[in-house]
This record gives C-alpha cells, structure tokens and sequence, in this order.
C-alpha cells in the first residue's frame, strides 16, 4: 500500500500517553496493568508488518488505541480529533460490538467480522488475538478452552474464505503454534476431557 495523505500527523509518543490515560486503573487477569497488552500488540504489528510498511506510524497507533473504544470512555469522534480519520476508523473496525456476540456467540462473530475487516485492521487484530493467547496461564481453565476453541473456530472460518497477505499468514502460524502449546497444558486436556465425560 502507498503512503496514505494524513489528516492529522501522528506522534506516536502522544498516542501511547493517551492509550496508558485511558486505560489507568485497568488490569489484566495475570495482574499486570491493562496498558502492557496494547503495547505488547503495538511490538507485534510492527514486527510482523510495520517495519515493514509506509504507514508504520498508522499501524502502531491503531494497535495502541484498539481497545480504548471498546473498554474505555473514549469516543470515535474523539480519536479523529486527536489522531485523524484513518486511526480512528482502522480503531472503530476493531471494535467488538456489546451485544452481538451474545446472540451468535463470539466466535462466529468475530470470525464473520475479521472476515470483512481491511488488511490492516486484521493484521491489528490478528496480533491482538496472538497476544491473548500467550497470556492465557493465568486464566481459568474453562476460559482458556473457551478461547482455544474459538480462534481454532475463526483461523479456520477465515482460511477458508479469505487470502491472507504475508504477513497475516506469518500471524496465523505464530497463532497456530501457541494453539498447539495450550491443547497440550494439562489445564486444557482436564478441562476439555471434564467436559467430554459431562456431553455423555
């Protein structure tokens, strides 16, 4: 992709102050502070296709701010004012809807909508779900199940129905590989077995 015409320039200093602003307060379950997981996906983004692209700056700042419409009292009007259209579009693409996955289940939700998302806003994503699979061991064990099971759901879902560029197919195997280590934790094999023995 060529080098998109900003609205607004973008310091990526200031969008990682109003991300941590934003999220203060906020803690994951392994008990770490909300803003290490957006940072974690930012490095991730920028691994896997920033470094890479003419929009490192769009990329990185999407991937900073994914979750602050979602889980924040943030609005999109307020992310194009700080950080132009392009970021608060790719952002809003990100965002899950509250109450949607409830119906459908989360699963078929997500995968329908990464399945229509831009490239970027997927590789964001794809980055986003790799990161939450590394730190599923602190989880409960029926979440991490839960979660296993579902990105099996959706890699699978979006396989099927969309091409991946280079660098979404480097993030599906690094999923995949993460997959593989958590079927094989005694937390997922007693839990899925429980359930197995249970469904008789």
């Amino acid at each position: 992709m060529e080098k998109i015409e900003l609205d607004k320039p973008i310091d990526l200093k200031k969008v990682l102050e109003f991300a941590t602003q934003k999220h203060k307060g906020q803690i994951r379950d392994d008990g770490t502070e909300y803003i290490t997981h957006p940072i974690r996906v930012a490095k991730l983004v920028d691994k896997y296709k920033g470094q890479y692209s003419k929009n490192r700056e769009v990329l990185i700042a999407s991937a900073l701010l994914h979750d602050t419409l979602e889980d924040t009292y943030t609005s999109a009007r307020e992310l194009k004012d700080n950080f132009g259209i392009m970021v608060a579009s790719i952002v809003q693409e990100l965002t899950t809807a509250p109450y949607v996955p409830k119906i459908i289940g989360k699963g078929l939700y997500l995968a329908e909508k990464m399945q229509m998302m831009t490239n970027y806003a997927l590789t964001i994503k794809l980055a986003d779900r790799l990161d939450n699979l590394c730190d599923l061991d602190k989880c409960s064990p029926q979440k991490i199940v839960r979660t296993v099971n579902d990105t099996l759901f959706i890699l699978d879902y979006l396989e099927k129905r969309r091409t991946f560029t280079k660098s979404q197919a480097e993030l599906g195997k690094a999923i995949k590989a993460q997959l593989d280590v958590l079927q094989n934790t005694p937390a997922y094999k007693n839990f899925s077995a429980e359930q197995s023995a249970k469904a008789k």
